[in-house]
């Protein structure tokens, strides 16, 4: 590790170096040649302006980049953007496990807060379900890192990934394209817009996704299904003046995902797909499913005077999620016979350790009133109120049976207001002031209670073993400050900010212990960056964070004979315990590198990089301190991304040529660090990789439209499958695969 750390620091100033003299040298051909990068606007801070201006790290993927590349899904992001990791979780359909700068959060329960923002439209995620999308029908991404408490809200202590559609164009126009690629994928998708009268415009949109596992099954010697996925929507655009508009939107969307079989590589028992095969296999059992099964409603109202503008969000999801699985383990447990008088018992021998059928239903509410100001002077501000109710209701067993019935309401205040003190010097400062509550119901019933039973809540003395009515309350006030000094090739600031990420409770628990509320956590940040153009063909962008993770929320999960169980715990047939605390604090560090050089007008060179460095300075395990043991999970040391974009005239059209080399140092992934040995295993860490994707893209005027065919490919060097996650919760584990080398083309067709 040393090594590996000595290494790196001095690649580092070389590769910068590097990256460096071309952009200089280069700029006295380019200016000769007219070369310019294009503009891109952001709304980091709620209002628009040029990304070279804003001091904060963030990102943008223009509209052109993702017309024209091989960036389809949210989780692409994750190749591209430095310090940023993003994987598809398991144990959900259509959702996110997202880490920006080591602040991670791998799970899909309602009552934890992500640690990464995502906003559609200007609506949050309440949770991490949904957030893998489709970027087709996309305005504009940006992916901010660092807290953004002030401006977007109380789980933004990794940073916001900020995506909005387009509008309703109010006249006639479509978009539509289909894609084939391996593993017998489909993917139809389209957008059609027509007029509402000379008001407005109306945009419905569709998409429909099939396809099959990338994991051969041993057992069943076939694949099973993988994706097959729904989404109807309708927008409607009214302006009620040539200053006042209104834009509604209503989607309603079926995911129905199995997952790619899990492994369990860690024990040597044979119960685990075969290294040696590039994990291109699995032997598992029982499918792991998800449904994801809901409806959104969005409401965008905007108002724009003269030197100011009022905009009015309110956001609508109301879904349902069903997961069915059966996880590998160490053991067996009796749950007595099957339906041909076999004891289920032996089946878990062969590698099956208990089942679990999860069925959630989730709704959230939000308003956001925004007023932004517009002036000439040197003065200007964002100021607004935010407000979020949500509730969830979760029924699980069979084995370990409970029900669990969540709430929360919360409420900010948030303005931030920015001085040009001199025509060299500026100063922004902001403040968010937050107060929420939470309720948590839960009922746990001993095993072998039935669904009715557990449904209706029975409180019967023989069924029930824990009832658990705890509340929490907090308040927090955010804040940042940033000083801004012009520069000959663009801007340098440095800034000071904080952000929350809101206590609770851990709403899986079925024991009085575990389901005990923690704390609010708190990240504070010092960023120091530039954002330069050397010269009209070239930009650098680095920055340098330096963060402290205070009252670190940290998951906990141990077998059930562990002394942090309780006896009601095993009377419950549970073979675990999992408790989340305040346990942690840590250090982290790094440097983020973004570059562009356009040595002609055909062609684009894109680089960035980002090195991270962290531990724990602190990690509570009942009274001992295992911070010597302890990782952060999902913080690469080194990401890194080269790109390279040409153009050029072919067959009375335009042919574009995309390659994209990634690079994600390895990771850690869940485990109990207070008796984890990396010697006898299960093995939690997930070995570096790199990536290469290609794609050409030919564009052709045919009159009334454009034709679109492309081919891509996706991390084209490897063969076989990757272990993306791995989880060790002390009686069993198991690791999520994800494909290599994959093929595909799609055809499209836009007017």
């Amino acid at each position: 590790m040393n090594y590996q750390k000595t290494y790196k620091k001095q690649l580092l100033p070389a590769i910068i170096s590097l990256c460096t003299l071309p952009l200089y040298a280069g700029g006295a051909i380019a200016q000769e040649e007219s070369v310019g990068l294009e503009e891109i606007v952001v709304t980091a801070r709620k209002r628009q302006e040029s990304i070279q201006d804003v001091p904060v790290a963030v990102s943008a993927i223009s509209p052109g980049q993702l017309e024209r590349g091989s960036i389809t899904s949210s989780l692409d992001l994750g190749k591209m953007v430095p310090n940023v990791e993003l994987h598809e979780t398991a144990i959900g359909s259509e959702s996110i496990s997202a880490s920006i700068r080591g602040l991670s959060y791998d799970d899909i329960e309602k009552s934890i807060e992500p640690t990464v923002g995502i906003a559609i439209d200007g609506v949050f995620l309440a949770s991490n379900s949904g957030g893998v999308f489709d970027l087709f029908d996309v305005e504009s991404v940006e992916v901010l890192r660092g807290p953004q408490g002030t401006l977007f809200g109380r789980n933004t202590i990794g940073g916001v990934i900020n995506v909005q559609r387009t509008e309703p164009t109010g006249e006639f126009g479509m978009k539509l394209e289909a894609v084939a690629g391996d593993q017998d994928m489909s993917d139809v998708k389209g957008i059609i817009n027509m007029p509402l009268s000379d008001k407005g415009g109306i945009k419905l949109s569709f998409k429909n996704t099939e396809s099959d596992s990338h994991v051969y099954n041993t057992t069943l010697n076939d694949r099973r299904p993988y994706k097959d996925s729904e989404t109807m929507g309708i927008a409607i655009k009214y302006n009620f003046t040539e200053n006042t508009s209104a834009v509604l939107s209503y989607d309603d969307y079926d995911h129905q995902t199995t997952a790619p079989d899990t492994v369990n590589p860690g024990f040597g028992n044979g119960m685990g797909a075969s290294e040696a095969d590039d994990w291109k296999t699995s032997p598992q059992m029982f499918p792991l499913t998800a449904y994801l099964k809901g409806e959104n409603t969005t409401l965008k109202i905007t108002h724009d005077a003269d030197n100011y503008q009022i905009k009015y969000i309110m956001g609508i999801m109301d879904y349902s999620e069903t997961v069915r699985e059966a996880s590998w383990g160490i053991g067996s447990f009796d749950l007595g016979l099957d339906e041909d008088g076999v004891p289920v018992s032996q089946a878990l021998l062969d590698g099956i350790f208990f089942t679990v059928d999860r069925d959630q239903d989730f709704k959230q509410t939000s308003h956001e009133v925004q007023f932004t100001s517009d002036f000439d002077g040197p003065m200007n501000f964002v100021a607004g109120v935010y407000m979020l109710e949500a509730d969830s209701y979760i029924s699980s067993g069979p084995v370990q049976n409970f029900t669990a019935l969540h709430y929360v309401d919360s409420t900010a205040v948030f303005g931030e207001v920015s001085y040009d003190l001199n025509d060299v010097w500026s100063l922004a400062v902001g403040a968010r002031y937050t107060e929420e509550e939470k309720e948590l119901n839960s009922r746990s019933y001993a095993q072998g209670t039935g669904n009715d039973a557990r449904l209706a809540d029975s409180s019967d003395p023989e069924d029930l073993i824990n009832l658990a009515n705890p509340t929490f309350k907090d308040n927090n006030t955010s804040f940042r400050v940033s000083l801004q000094r012009e520069i000959e090739s663009g801007m340098m600031y440095a800034s000071y900010s904080t952000g929350f990420r809101s206590g609770g409770f851990f709403n899986r628990g079925i024991t009085e212990l575990e389901t005990q509320p923690f704390q609010s956590e708190e990240v504070t940040s010092i960023e120091l960056g530039i954002r330069s153009n050397p010269t009209e063909n070239s930009q650098i962008n680095v920055t340098y964070f330096d963060a402290e993770y205070t009252d670190k929320q940290t998951t906990v999960i141990v077998s059930a004979d562990d002394s942090m169980c309780l006896k009601e715990q095993n009377e419950a047939g549970s073979v675990t315990c999992s408790f989340v605390r305040n346990a942690g604090e840590a250090s982290m560090n790094g440097i983020e590198f973004e570059g562009m050089y356009m040595p002609s007008d055909d062609l684009t060179l894109r680089l960035s990089f980002g090195t991270f460095d962290g531990d724990y300075d602190e990690y509570d395990y009942n009274g001992v301190d295992i911070s010597d043991k302890a990782r952060l999970l999902y913080a690469p040391e080194l990401t890194a991304y080269l790109g390279a974009e040409h153009t050029s005239e072919m067959a009375g059209g335009i042919l574009t040529i995309n390659a994209g080399l990634s690079y994600k140092d390895k990771v850690e992934t869940q485990a109990d660090w207070s008796s984890y040995n990396p010697e006898t295993g299960p093995v939690v860490t997930i070995d570096s990789f790199e990536s290469l994707d290609l794609s050409a893209t030919f564009m052709k005027d045919m009159g009334e439209g454009t034709l679109k065919l492309r081919a891509y490919g996706t991390d084209v060097l490897e063969d076989g499958n990757r272990v993306g996650r791995r989880f060790d919760a002390g009686a069993f584990s198991w690791g999520e695969l994800v494909p290599r080398r994959q093929f595909g083309v799609s055809v499209g067709y836009e007017f």
